[in-house]
Protein backbone atom coordinates (compact mmCIF):
# COMPACT_ATOMS: atom_id res chain seq x y z
CA UNK A 1 0.00 0.00 0.00
CA UNK A 2 1.42 3.41 -1.01
CA UNK A 3 1.31 6.16 0.90
CA UNK A 4 0.78 9.44 -0.65
CA UNK A 5 2.67 12.30 1.26
CA UNK A 6 0.71 15.39 1.18
CA UNK A 7 2.68 18.55 0.10
CA UNK A 8 1.77 21.54 1.97
CA UNK A 9 2.60 25.03 -0.10
CA UNK A 10 5.36 27.09 1.42
CA UNK A 11 4.40 30.48 2.40
CA UNK A 12 7.22 32.70 2.30
CA UNK A 13 6.57 35.47 5.15
CA UNK A 14 7.89 38.90 4.58
CA UNK A 15 9.01 40.81 8.01
CA UNK A 16 7.39 44.11 7.90
CA UNK A 17 8.88 46.99 6.97
CA UNK A 18 11.38 48.52 9.97
CA UNK A 19 10.79 52.14 10.82
CA UNK A 20 13.90 52.77 8.84
CA UNK A 21 12.61 51.19 6.01
CA UNK A 22 9.44 53.05 6.34
CA UNK A 23 11.46 56.71 6.52
CA UNK A 24 13.33 55.82 3.60
CA UNK A 25 10.48 54.90 1.30
CA UNK A 26 8.92 58.33 3.04
CA UNK A 27 12.07 60.23 2.11
CA UNK A 28 12.41 58.96 -1.05
CA UNK A 29 8.49 60.37 -1.67
CA UNK A 30 9.41 63.37 -0.79
CA UNK A 31 12.24 63.37 -2.77
CA UNK A 32 10.20 62.58 -6.13
CA UNK A 33 7.69 65.27 -4.95
CA UNK A 34 10.36 67.88 -5.61
CA UNK A 35 11.68 66.34 -8.87
CA UNK A 36 13.88 63.48 -8.36
CA UNK A 37 17.72 63.26 -9.72
CA UNK A 38 16.96 66.27 -11.48
CA UNK A 39 16.03 68.43 -9.05
CA UNK A 40 17.96 66.91 -6.11
CA UNK A 41 21.70 65.76 -6.24
CA UNK A 42 21.47 64.11 -3.09
CA UNK A 43 19.22 61.52 -1.42
CA UNK A 44 17.28 62.32 1.61
CA UNK A 45 17.52 59.48 4.34
CA UNK A 46 16.11 61.78 7.09
CA UNK A 47 15.95 65.48 9.10
CA UNK A 48 19.28 66.10 9.25
CA UNK A 49 19.13 66.02 5.27
CA UNK A 50 16.28 68.28 5.08
CA UNK A 51 17.93 70.52 7.55
CA UNK A 52 20.79 71.01 5.50
CA UNK A 53 18.92 70.89 2.22
CA UNK A 54 16.77 74.39 3.69
CA UNK A 55 20.16 76.03 4.21
CA UNK A 56 21.46 75.14 0.54
CA UNK A 57 18.33 76.07 -0.74
CA UNK A 58 16.82 74.04 -3.61
CA UNK A 59 16.73 74.82 -7.33
CA UNK A 60 13.65 76.55 -8.53
CA UNK A 61 13.15 73.40 -10.94
CA UNK A 62 11.59 71.72 -8.04
CA UNK A 63 9.12 74.34 -8.11
CA UNK A 64 7.24 72.98 -11.23
CA UNK A 65 7.32 69.30 -9.66
CA UNK A 66 5.63 70.51 -6.49
CA UNK A 67 3.22 72.59 -8.27
CA UNK A 68 2.14 69.33 -10.16
CA UNK A 69 1.70 67.33 -6.96
CA UNK A 70 -0.39 70.35 -6.00
CA UNK A 71 -2.77 70.54 -8.83
CA UNK A 72 -1.35 74.32 -9.36
CA UNK A 73 -0.58 76.38 -11.50
CA UNK A 74 3.13 78.35 -11.17
CA UNK A 75 1.38 81.80 -10.68
CA UNK A 76 -0.45 80.48 -7.77
CA UNK A 77 2.54 78.26 -6.50
CA UNK A 78 4.08 81.60 -6.02
CA UNK A 79 1.97 83.34 -4.15
CA UNK A 80 2.04 80.50 -1.91
CA UNK A 81 5.63 81.32 -1.39
CA UNK A 82 5.19 84.75 -0.80
CA UNK A 83 6.69 85.78 -3.81
CA UNK A 84 5.75 87.34 -7.30
CA UNK A 85 5.59 84.91 -10.35
CA UNK A 86 7.81 87.64 -12.11
CA UNK A 87 10.24 87.32 -9.28
CA UNK A 88 10.17 83.32 -10.03
CA UNK A 89 10.26 83.19 -13.64
CA UNK A 90 13.21 85.70 -13.71
CA UNK A 91 15.13 82.64 -11.78
CA UNK A 92 17.20 80.43 -14.15
CA UNK A 93 16.41 76.73 -13.26
CA UNK A 94 19.19 75.72 -11.62
CA UNK A 95 19.20 78.95 -9.48
CA UNK A 96 19.25 78.11 -5.82
CA UNK A 97 15.81 79.61 -3.64
CA UNK A 98 17.17 81.45 -0.18
CA UNK A 99 16.35 79.72 2.80
CA UNK A 100 13.25 80.63 3.79
CA UNK A 101 11.59 79.66 0.39
CA UNK A 102 13.11 76.55 0.61
CA UNK A 103 11.68 75.66 3.80
CA UNK A 104 8.42 76.53 2.48
CA UNK A 105 8.36 74.24 -0.68
CA UNK A 106 9.62 71.38 1.32
CA UNK A 107 6.76 71.77 3.85
CA UNK A 108 4.58 71.71 1.33
CA UNK A 109 6.02 68.79 -0.31
CA UNK A 110 5.97 67.05 3.10
CA UNK A 111 2.25 68.07 3.42
CA UNK A 112 1.47 67.01 -0.35
CA UNK A 113 2.84 63.27 0.31
CA UNK A 114 0.89 63.25 3.52
CA UNK A 115 -2.27 64.29 1.68
CA UNK A 116 -1.93 61.66 -1.36
CA UNK A 117 -1.16 58.90 1.15
CA UNK A 118 -4.55 59.98 3.45
CA UNK A 119 -6.87 60.91 0.39
CA UNK A 120 -5.10 57.63 -1.64
CA UNK A 121 -4.10 59.20 -5.36
CA UNK A 122 -2.74 62.12 -6.54
CA UNK A 123 -5.42 63.18 -8.64
CA UNK A 124 -8.10 62.45 -5.63
CA UNK A 125 -5.90 64.72 -3.54
CA UNK A 126 -5.28 67.59 -5.84
CA UNK A 127 -9.44 67.37 -6.16
CA UNK A 128 -9.73 67.68 -2.48
CA UNK A 129 -7.32 70.46 -2.01
CA UNK A 130 -9.75 72.43 -4.04
CA UNK A 131 -12.99 71.54 -2.80
CA UNK A 132 -14.52 73.85 -0.13
CA UNK A 133 -14.62 71.96 3.26
CA UNK A 134 -17.34 72.71 6.15
CA UNK A 135 -14.59 72.53 8.59
CA UNK A 136 -12.62 75.13 6.81
CA UNK A 137 -15.59 77.96 6.89
CA UNK A 138 -16.10 76.53 3.51
CA UNK A 139 -12.78 77.46 2.19
CA UNK A 140 -10.39 75.24 0.34
CA UNK A 141 -7.47 73.42 2.14
CA UNK A 142 -5.28 75.65 -0.85
CA UNK A 143 -6.55 78.64 0.69
CA UNK A 144 -4.84 77.80 3.76
CA UNK A 145 -1.19 76.98 2.41
CA UNK A 146 0.84 80.03 2.88
CA UNK A 147 1.50 79.98 5.95
CA UNK A 148 3.25 77.88 8.44
CA UNK A 149 0.21 77.39 10.55
CA UNK A 150 -2.31 77.22 7.76
CA UNK A 151 -0.62 73.92 6.46
CA UNK A 152 -0.43 72.51 10.25
CA UNK A 153 -4.55 73.20 10.29
CA UNK A 154 -4.81 71.48 7.08
CA UNK A 155 -2.40 68.98 7.81
CA UNK A 156 -4.48 68.01 11.37
CA UNK A 157 -7.40 67.81 9.20
CA UNK A 158 -5.96 64.73 7.04
CA UNK A 159 -5.32 63.23 10.20
CA UNK A 160 -8.91 63.74 11.29
CA UNK A 161 -10.08 62.20 7.67
CA UNK A 162 -7.40 59.00 8.16
CA UNK A 163 -9.54 58.14 11.73
CA UNK A 164 -12.40 58.81 10.38
CA UNK A 165 -13.53 61.72 11.97
CA UNK A 166 -16.42 63.90 9.89
CA UNK A 167 -14.91 66.66 9.19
Amino acid sequence: MSQSKKIKPSVIVEDPPTVAEEAIVQYETLRVILGGNKALKKSLRGDFDLIDLSRTGIKKSTLKSLANYLGITMEILSGLLHSSYRNIQRKDNDELLDTLKTEKVLELAAFAQRGIEVIGDKESFTEWLQSPLVALGNKTPLEFLDTSFGIQMVTKLLGRLEQGVYS
